[in-house]
């Protein structure tokens, strides 16, 4: 019964879609007709012998233009109510109607002409028909050109190769509708059944997201707990290899209590991500010089210089200031990360056009062409080695790239001539990335 109800309300909304483009195609071809008649119009102004001609051509276009005002309200109206599917059969059927008569009329002046074939594939094209209702329309009308082509003077020849040319134009038209309706439909089914994918797959990860949270969250307290027995452990007196032993365990602790950290940063920074953070302005060289400072004692501990590069001038932004930190803490731990012992860190603020750009950029290795289209994925690890006590949870750039977007900014990576990384954050106005 569900499945009956689903695919009722599927061929609703289809039905809805085929209203709607309609309605967006019929303006097309009501402003194509007036422009055209206007110009035959003009050259038959004078000509008395065309009168006839002149005055079809004027209510020609003085309907298409009823019409086309006609078209602003029924794209108003309700999508269930019937007016606008009326309103579409109707012009369709005036479009058929009066081809058929500047066929027979041209034709009296003019001799055989292609008017008949133009207006039957224009229909079938222009307007998406359901073909179970549009065939017999398009028949009908065939029908009623047939018999008033029998009342065409002229050989009899002549008159059945005109009949087979365009008995031959009704029918490609009538298999082009078919075929336009179907692929239409087939990709209006596609497009919802990838929708509804998209929705189960969305909710299956945020379900994965917060399964992942809460483990996360109570693996944290216990793992709390047993750092603190270590390290109350470690200050008693060792026994042969205890104290050795004691000390690895606490820091395979610590690194698990990081890994934790890590994973509820992620999620607390996806999170933010689908609302948008709130934005004070301040002064970014104060948020940057603080990642600096705390990045510092680290970076000095590998024997690496810590390059801060500030303007004079403030840099006043509206940022979020705690995520700002943030980001540029895991960049400078990257940086810190993989660069050799001896080497330097320069971080830049610096302002480019209508946008603040802040540079990190390390002497390290760099990051491999083939990986960077997935740097900024969750759990992205790079194939690159890690230096001795070093860990990479695969998710500070994606923290990063994460924390960017929700305070409508972005970090992109360069590479660095010879070797080396650069990442900038980008706030403000977005300038195009250019080569470090």
């Amino acid at each position: 019964m569900t499945s009956i109800v689903h695919e009722a309300e599927a061929l609703e909304d289809f039905r809805r879609e085929v209203v709607a483009v309609n309605l967006r195609r019929i303006p097309w071809l009501l402003v194509a007709s007036m422009l055209l008649a206007l110009w035959p119009i003009s050259m038959l102004w004078h000509d008395a012998s065309s009168s006839w001609l002149r005055w079809a051509l004027i209510v020609d276009t003085a309907s298409a233009g009823l019409l086309l005002a006609l078209n602003f309200r029924m794209r108003r109206l309700s999508p269930d109510s019937p007016w606008p599917s009326v309103y579409i059969w109707t012009v369709a059927f005036l479009a058929l109607a009066y081809m058929d008569g500047y066929y027979f009329l041209v034709g009296q002046s003019f001799g055989a002409n292609p008017i008949y074939i133009l207006g039957v594939v224009t229909t079938a094209t222009m307007f998406l028909l359901p073909p179970q209702r549009f065939l017999p329309l398009l028949f009908a009308n065939h029908v009623v050109y047939c018999a008033l082509l029998k009342t065409q003077a002229g050989p009899e020849a002549a008159l059945l190769v005109v009949f087979i040319q365009n008995t031959t134009g009704a029918t490609v038209a009538g298999l082009a509708s078919i075929l336009l309706y179907r692929v239409h439909r087939d990709e209006f089914f596609q497009r919802r059944a990838l929708a509804a994918a998209n929705c189960v797959l969305a909710k299956r990860n945020g379900e994965l997201n917060d399964l992942m949270a809460i483990t996360a969250h109570d693996l944290r307290s216990p793992l709390l707990g047993m750092r603190d027995l270590l390290v109350l452990a470690d200050r008693a007196p060792p026994s042969g290899r205890l104290g050795e032993i004691l000390g690895h365990v606490g820091r395979t602790c610590a690194e698990l209590i990081a890994l934790v950290d890590r994973l509820l940063d992620a999620h607390a920074a996806e999170e933010q991500a689908k609302k948008a953070l709130p934005l004070v302005p301040c002064d970014v060289r104060g948020v940057v010089a603080a990642a600096v400072e705390r990045a510092r004692g680290r970076a000095e501990g590998r024997g690496i210089t810590m390059d801060l590069q500030l303007p004079d001038g403030p840099a006043e932004l509206p940022v979020n200031a705690p995520a700002l930190g943030q980001v540029f803490d895991n960049l400078l731990s990257n940086a810190i990360k993989y660069s050799p012992p001896g080497g330097s860190v320069v971080t830049r603020l610096a302002r480019v056009g209508g946008a603040w750009l802040c540079d990190v950029m390390d002497g390290g290795p760099g990051i491999p062409v083939a990986e960077r289209a997935t740097l900024f994925q969750k759990f992205h690890r790079g194939t690159n080695p890690l230096p001795a006590g070093e860990a990479s949870s695969g998710l500070g750039l994606f923290i990063a790239a994460t924390l960017m977007q929700a305070m409508g900014g972005r970090v992109d990576y360069l590479p660095v001539s010879p070797h080396g990384s650069l990442f900038r954050v980008v706030l403000g106005s977005s300038p195009e990335s250019g080569a470090a």
